[in-house]
């Protein structure tokens, strides 16, 4: 799972060690091709990190790797439906409190997501 991640904004600002811990934490969860997986007008209650398939909008663009993090972070709704994509949607899914924690003891870790961010990673 760490050689899942560890090449993502975020992960890649991590040591091996710090992943292993984060990825020991969360747990992976599979979504079927079509499923709606943040509604929009929802607020993002977990950090969803893309291991496998696609997550796409309504407006039909693949959502970023780690998704949503400024919604989660700030308490943004999602502007549109996000839905697995034609081949599912498996991703490794970071509870809230985790998240802060993260960003709390490694600000690197939001410093790399913000730097994927304006660079349009």
């Amino acid at each position: 799972m760490i050689d899942a991640v560890r090449h993502l904004p975020g992960f890649d600002a991590l040591d091996a060690e710090t992943i292993e811990v984060i990825v020991a934490r969360s747990t992976v969860r599979e979504f079927a091709a079509g499923h709606v997986v943040l509604p929009a007008g929802d607020v993002a209650e977990t950090l969803l990190v893309r291991i496998g398939g696609e997550l796409i909008g309504a407006d039909g663009d693949v959502a970023t790797p780690l998704f949503d993090a400024p919604g989660l972070l700030f308490g943004l709704a999602a502007q549109q439906d996000y839905r697995a994509g034609p081949a599912g949607f498996t991703a490794l899914i970071i509870a809230k409190p985790h998240v802060f924690t993260i960003a709390r003891e490694f600000p690197e870790f939001i410093v790399s997501l913000i730097d994927a961010r304006e660079a349009g990673r």
